[in-house]
């Protein structure tokens, strides 16, 4: 049995390692490199086999054949056919040459795993063994000693190599150049300078050539352009088979190059933070805006629609800037509003609106971030809720797993406000309309369209939330919902991400156009008005710059819903 196992395990290295130097010989799988030394691993990982193979036919000439069956050995039998003519002196002194042979190559494979991609198999295992806790999202490298850094001109980031953490070393060092990053990148797709390997790889170059002194880009390390081409989507953590966070480490080196005032950082970043410092948005809006469509709500709505601190609400919805200060995006605000009061919920917006710090924290600049989560907490502890309610996917994972990195620290800012980050509970409006559907106190009507939903990478890759925006969708009447080839945790992203909504990288085609493209030829499969739904207000941007090119309509869920239950 031992015999048939080692044939079926033998046969599985063969034809494995053959397929592989195909795949990567003939470009199977895009963009794989060709370094000798990859198909050097196949072919000895072939002659081992075949040469052990060679070893039982010899062994079955000399003494085997005689005691057991040749089926439990087809493969050692084939070679015996071909050796069984020969003497007992010619098989022993071949016998005996053939197993130096087989052993020297089995052992000088053993001694290239340092020197080739076989190292993965003591890298990439203990990579996975020390992973990040799930979600990765949560998982950015934290700095609770930040004011000591800045303070003593350490600085925040990997400013120089040696400023790096063991675990994006590890990281470095686990990749197996498989390329599934770089082939799921909507950076590198669109054909910014932007590859995911790329930056590892240099990383972990760097790292050997023990450059702990050198900053991570320009001319020595990684292109400034791909650093900031990231949109942060996560498609390249989702497909790394080895739990490579390259996330982590480009956000990482934004930090450094923002801490040392690189000259590489593009303008529209600088004006974006800029922009949150002085005006608390990264929009460059004015307060005075937010504080006009505040009224206009108070106009429709009521005066009660406001929060006021002496009244506990079930909900405290926290728009987020887009939504506030962008006119487009106010009327998904509007519709679930409208919606909540016809389901009876008790809800109120939060007037002191501030940014949540989310764009500064994926632009790099840590310290902002803190500041305005710092005041984000700061203006919700005035209210009584049991809830917090946002419609930005990005806003939800900052509330919801980035306050957590610095709890100790923003509890000791906030002093005897900070009760407030243990109340957190932050829930999507996807998910709060969901249920509510399900509870039977909102009714969907009918919408007569052909609709595809887009994914947003911060709700459905970074938090899982995939099932609550379809089932709103399916329980509209005469609403035809189709999906994009790459849709759920394969979703391609909307551009916006990694604060490249307030900035762009001015290279290759705009992500935004490739899933518009993706999403027409989609819809182009139905009939009647074309609808791209969205549940994040970065989408809802980015996706209506292209809307009116590619033919479709752009509508969150909350609008397609609201609209539906006033038919």
């Amino acid at each position: 049995l031992y015999k048939f196992l080692g044939n079926i395990a033998g046969l599985s290295v063969i034809t494995g390692s053959l397929i592989a130097i195909a795949r990567r010989y003939y470009g199977l799988t895009p963009n794989l490199p060709r370094d000798y030394s990859y198909y050097l691993v196949h072919l000895l990982f072939i002659v081992i086999v075949i040469t052990g193979f060679a070893l039982n036919g010899l062994a079955a000439a000399s003494y085997r054949a005689e005691h057991e069956s040749p089926l439990f050995d087809p493969i050692g039998y084939i070679f015996y056919t071909l050796v069984s003519q020969l003497s007992f002196d010619e098989i022993r002194v071949y016998y005996r040459v053939l197993w130096v042979i087989h052993l020297f190559i089995a052992m000088a494979t053993i001694a290239l795993i340092p020197f080739t991609n076989l190292w993965h198999i003591i890298a990439s295992n203990l990579n996975i063994a020390l992973s990040r806790r799930a979600p990765s999202v949560g998982a950015l490298r934290s700095y609770p000693d930040i004011d000591e850094r800045i303070s003593s001109g350490l600085g925040v980031g990997i400013t120089k190599l040696r400023y790096s953490m063991w675990k994006q070393r590890l990281d470095w060092d686990a990749c197996t150049n498989c390329m599934r990053c770089t082939n799921s990148c909507p950076a590198y797709a669109s054909g910014k300078p932007l590859d995911p390997r790329l930056v590892i790889v240099t990383m972990r170059d760097l790292m050997y050539n023990g450059r702990w002194d050198d900053k991570p880009w320009g001319s020595t390390g990684v292109d400034p352009d791909a650093i900031w081409s990231c949109v942060t989507c996560g498609a390249c953590v989702f497909e790394c088979p080895v739990l490579i966070h390259h996330v982590d480490t480009i956000i990482d080196v934004r930090r450094g190059m923002i801490s040392v005032g690189d000259e590489s950082v593009p303008e529209g970043v600088l004006n974006s933070i800029s922009s949150m410092q002085y005006l608390g948005n990264p929009l460059g809006s004015t307060p005075v805006s937010r504080d006009e469509w505040l009224e206009e709500l108070k106009s429709r709505f009521g005066d009660d629609i406001i929060a006021r601190p002496d009244v506990e609400y079930e909900y405290l919805y926290w728009p987020g800037c887009v939504t506030v200060y962008d006119p487009r995006v106010r009327s998904v605000a509007e519709s679930l509003i409208e919606l909540l009061r016809r389901a009876n919920i008790k809800v109120a917006v939060i007037p002191d609106n501030v940014c949540t710090g989310d764009p500064a924290l994926r632009m790099g600049e840590e310290l902002l971030f803190i500041e305005k989560a710092v005041g984000a907490l700061d203006s919700i502890s005035k209210y009584r809720f049991k809830k917090i309610l946002v419609n930005c996917p990005h806003c939800y994972t900052a509330f919801k797993w980035e306050y957590a990195r610095y709890r100790d620290y923003i509890k000791n800012r906030l002093g005897d406000k900070a009760w407030v980050i243990d109340k957190l509970n932050v829930e999507h409006h996807t998910i709060l309309l969901y249920r509510l559907i399900r509870e039977g106190r909102i009714k969907p009507g009918s919408y007569r369209a052909i609709v595809t939903y887009h994914d947003p990478c911060y709700l459905g890759r970074w938090n899982n939330v995939f099932e609550e925006p379809r089932g709103i969708i399916k329980s509209i009447r005469r609403l035809n919902l189709i999906e994009m080839p790459r849709s759920r945790d394969r979703s391609f992203c909307c551009g916006g991400g990694g604060g490249q909504l307030f900035y762009e990288v001015k290279k290759g085609e705009r992500i935004s156009r490739v899933r518009s493209e993706e999403a027409a030829k989609t819809l182009a499969e139905g009939s009647g008005e074309r609808i791209l739904a969205v549940s994040c207000p970065y989408c809802n941007v980015m996706f209506r710059g292209e809307a009116e090119q590619f033919n479709f309509k752009v509508m969150d869920i909350a609008e397609i819903l609201a609209e539906s239950t006033r038919s």
